[in-house]
């Protein structure tokens, strides 16, 4: 594989994905240009990674996945994502020495994404994840993260809210992220905090509890599926393919 890590070592994306979404029932098999979003998401990773577990709290969405001859695996319910696929790495015997977790909402993810995830070995404390420079107007909507970054690069702070304020060009962060073994454990038990349940931002409970966010900035295309008018574009992104 590509980047910067040995073929010796083993990396696993897992993919969490839940049925049951407020703005678009059944998100993960709406149907983008004739493929389910989660197996868009699928395809984009395949060839990037060591093995691919989608992680799922439904059979149709197995289903999907087992049909398109991808592995996938029934979890408990999670409060977020990170915690499913914790769930899920302990299920399979916590293999791999670097563990990605990319939302089943993400279907232009790519090799790009892989190499710069994986350019800085995630340590005990230190999980990587990217961002794109985008303007505050593209940025505007609550459904876009933004995020503050210190000298070294690493997170200071996410937020729905334009951050920093009247900056005309902001971080948007891309939901993807790098752990080792040890770092996925203290994510998951950092648990929920106040700022973390205000926001609907579950990396806010980790640098609270001390965990670096290390965000690598680059120029990545990206489209999140969050809602009918999201799904509606990237439809269209696939057609003109």
């Amino acid at each position: 594989m590509a980047g910067r890590i040995g073929y010796s070592d083993r990396v696993i994306a897992i993919v969490p994905a839940r049925y049951c979404s407020v703005r678009l029932p059944g998100k993960p098999l709406a149907d983008v240009a004739g493929v389910p979003l989660i197996n868009r998401v699928l395809q984009g990773l395949n060839g990037s990674v060591d093995r691919i577990v989608v992680a799922t709290d439904d059979n149709r969405i197995m289903d999907s996945v087992r049909k398109s001859g991808f592995e996938a695996i029934l979890t408990e319910d999670a409060d977020t994502g990170t915690q499913r696929v914790f769930m899920a790495w302990e299920s399979l015997g916590c293999p791999g020495e670097w563990i990605i977790n990319v939302q089943g909402d993400e279907p232009l993810v790519n090799s790009s994404w892989i190499n710069a995830l994986t350019s800085c070995h995630p340590e005990d404390d230190l999980v990587t994840t990217l961002a794109r420079r985008v303007s505050a107007v593209q940025a505007q909507s609550p459904d876009s993260v933004k995020v503050v970054t210190d000298c070294n690069g690493n997170a200071m702070y996410f937020s729905r809210y334009s951050v920093p304020h009247g900056a005309e060009e902001l971080l948007e962060h891309i939901g993807v992220y790098c752990f080792s073994p040890a770092s996925l454990r203290h994510c998951v038990s950092a648990g929920s905090t106040l700022l973390s349940r205000t926001e609907r931002l579950e990396q806010l409970a980790w640098l609270e509890n001390g965990i670096r966010v290390r965000v690598i900035d680059g120029d990545f295309e990206g489209l999140g599926v969050d809602t009918p008018d999201d799904l509606e574009r990237a439809v269209k992104y696939f057609e003109q393919r």
